[in-house]
């Protein structure tokens, strides 16, 4: 039985439609490495993500996974692009009524929400400098803010890398911490009243006076002040 007229019509439609180029496909397959990363890391950790793993996962030969990407350092650089990507769509847009600290505020709260969703990556990419378009784009917004402050370009770049490093660092931070297992967490946790608050008093006086308070902050609050803390200094260098 020969094929009906609408079965012709569709391969015909799709034999017409244009053909993916080869650097075209060599980006999918990139891209579809890279979700297995992230997958990956999120199940296995930041040990777990190998390059055998990853080819593992995709059903590849280790060998096809380095046509992708030459080694494991250019898939992380990568990875650490994509997750500026998502931070940079948790941000929207930048509009111009928006004052500095804001901007810099919804940047540092984006990034601690991605850098933290995905710990695994974060331990892996938190000191890289990927030099690609998302990063681009987040310098420039960075940049931007804290030269709309008043502040001089050797400040601003200052500033910029202050802000950058503190807050890549201490989401780094919490992802060692998740990291740990449960029992290695619990312990870390409970020192401040397991110890801290059992000091001898007359030799501790002030350590036992907080211990309570220091049990009680929180890692976004440590983040948060350090952000806040940042903003306070560059506002007090723009203006003398």
């Amino acid at each position: 039985m020969g094929k009906n007229t609408a079965t012709r019509a569709t391969e015909s439609a799709a034999s017409d439609a244009p053909q993916p180029t080869r650097r075209e496909l060599r980006s999918r397959r990139q891209e579809a490495a890279v979700d297995a990363a992230f997958q990956l890391a999120g199940e296995a950790g930041a040990a777990g993500l190998t390059m055998r793993r990853l080819a593992q996962t995709l059903d590849l030969d280790v060998a096809a996974l380095y046509r992708l990407f030459r080694d494991k350092d250019e898939l992380l650089l990568a990875l650490c692009e994509r997750t500026i990507e998502l931070a940079l769509d948790e941000i929207g847009e930048v509009t111009a009524a928006e004052s500095w600290q804001d901007t810099v505020r919804r940047i540092a709260e984006a990034t601690w929400q991605i850098q933290t969703r995905y710990p695994g990556i974060t331990a892996l990419t938190f000191a890289r400098t990927t030099g690609g378009p998302a990063e681009r784009r987040m310098v420039e917004l960075l940049l931007a803010a804290f030269t709309r402050s008043g502040l001089d370009p050797e400040r601003a770049a200052l500033f910029y890398r202050t802000f950058v490093d503190t807050a890549l660092g201490l989401c780094a931070h919490a992802a060692a911490l998740s990291a740990l297992n449960p029992e290695a967490r619990a312990k870390d946790d409970t020192t401040w009243t397991r110890v801290y608050a059992r000091l001898p008093e007359s030799d501790y006086p002030e350590t036992r006076a907080h211990a309570d308070a220091l049990s009680a902050v929180h890692q976004k609050a440590v983040y948060d002040t350090a952000v806040e803390a940042i903003l306070v200094a560059a506002a007090r260098a723009a203006t003398g």
